[in-house]
């Protein structure tokens, strides 16, 4: 029997990471205590998280997007071209 490696992270990282090898591999998912309660169900996260929990993830997310991607220009959101064409 072959020896079994463990790939650690959320489901999103270790596919990103590891997707093209684990194609046709027999998986064992096994989930941290710290996200099920004491019956094994799933919470979704607004359901048990802390404001600092909260705080963290909307920090998480933010940090994951592009700060060099350019602004929409003043003309790109001037009401009169927001509207342009309306009313004629």
């Amino acid at each position: 029997m072959a020896q079994a490696e463990v790939y650690e992270g959320t489901l999103d990282e270790i596919t990103a990471r590891y997707g093209k090898e684990l194609s046709g591999l027999r998986l064992k998912v096994i989930v941290d205590d710290a996200a099920t309660s004491g019956n094994g169900a799933m919470h979704p996260f607004y359901e048990g998280a802390t404001p600092d929990q909260w705080i963290e993830a909307l920090r998480s997310w933010a940090a994951s997007h592009d700060s060099n991607r350019p602004l929409l220009s003043e003309k790109a959101i001037d009401r009169e071209s927001i509207y342009e064409g309306r009313g004629e």
